[in-house]
């Protein structure tokens, strides 16, 4: 990743600014790997925006790289539980199950793939070590009027609020489930493993179970109503084995686009097109692009959005398309 920190000759020799919206993980991603042109982000909130709280695993140690931070490599083991049994092995009943309970659609899905894998962990702490060298502007939302800025822009700015920001006209019925975690660290006994449980069955309440080293995330497509230390409790006793004497630190929390639905691909495209165009506005990450990615992409996107920047070349919708 060595080239993408170089900041692109064209930019400096016009002397630009650049900007970039949102100070979640795609933006301050995009202002690590830019570092050297010195980027400014600006985010509407008055913090930090740490609300990812579901599972976070890398399949490469891109995202790590560019920011200077060492990710844990791992090994990951993963299975699906089952009306009471345990499975091991992939299968198409789960696998639509699972899709249609965590996103109301049925499609291609983490689960379809239960072979043991290399994974890369970030540490606890990630979105905040991401901000440490970056220059954050708080309470700056996206206006209208900061539109009339001729100098580039990256966008993580969710695609519904953009459009709505620019007055876009073709809306398209934008869908997307939010999701509830329960999250705790195992205390006693000690722990550390890397393991994931998927729950298919929409009985459950809980799609997905994952312990990261001793840190427990339980994952809800419905809010639930237990308490997160006696359900950690429960699925570490009951499912994964392992009898917890005590969970520290139980957390509740949520995510409004946990999960995002398709819409048409050439609004989608043609949406992006015009940002660029019109606004010198560069869509970066899974909901400015509104489209399935892991932030491991996100380290390309930046890559090809640098370079078209660099190079002074055409826009290549490419970058837009799905995987």
């Amino acid at each position: 990743m060595g080239g993408a920190l170089v900041p692109p000759p064209l930019l400096i020799e016009l002397g630009v600014n650049m900007i970039i919206y949102g100070a979640g993980m795609a933006g301050l991603l995009a202002a690590n790997i830019l570092r050297r042109l010195s980027p400014v982000v600006k985010e509407a909130q008055s913090d930090l925006p740490n609300n990812h709280s579901a599972l976070l695993r890398f399949r490469t140690p891109s995202v790590g790289d560019s920011c200077g931070i060492p990710f844990r490599k791992v090994f990951v083991n993963k299975a699906v539980k089952f009306e009471g049994k345990i499975y091991t092995e992939p299968d198409l009943f789960f696998s639509n199950s699972y899709s249609e309970k965590v996103t109301g659609a049925v499609e291609q899905r983490s689960i379809s793939d239960l072979s043991p894998s290399t994974r890369y962990i970030a540490p606890l702490d990630l979105i905040n070590s991401m901000a440490l060298n970056c220059n954050i502007d708080y309470d700056q939302k996206l206006t209208p009027q900061s539109l009339k800025k001729t100098d580039p822009m990256i966008s993580t700015i969710p695609m519904p609020a953009m459009m709505k920001i620019v007055g876009w006209q073709d809306v398209p019925d934008f869908r997307s489930t939010e999701i509830w975690t329960h999250v705790g660290i195992i205390s006693d006994p000690d722990v550390n493993v890397y393991q994931t449980i998927y729950y298919p069955n929409p009985i459950d309440d809980q799609y997905r179970v994952s312990i990261v080293g001793n840190v427990v995330i339980a994952e809800y497509a419905k809010k639930p109503n237990s308490n997160p230390g006696p359900s950690i409790m429960h699925f570490l006793r009951d499912d994964f084995g392992i009898r917890a004497r005590n969970i520290k630190d139980p957390k509740s929390g949520s995510q409004k686009y946990g999960k995002i639905l398709p819409i048409d691909e050439r609004l989608r495209k043609d949406f992006i097109f015009y940002l660029t165009k019109e606004h010198n506005i560069y869509s970066l990450g899974r909901f400015a692009t509104w489209r399935q990615l892991l932030l491991d992409d996100v380290v390309k996107d930046v890559a090809v959005i640098e370079n078209f920047l660099s190079e002074g070349s055409s826009y290549n919708l490419s970058l837009h398309t799905k995987n």
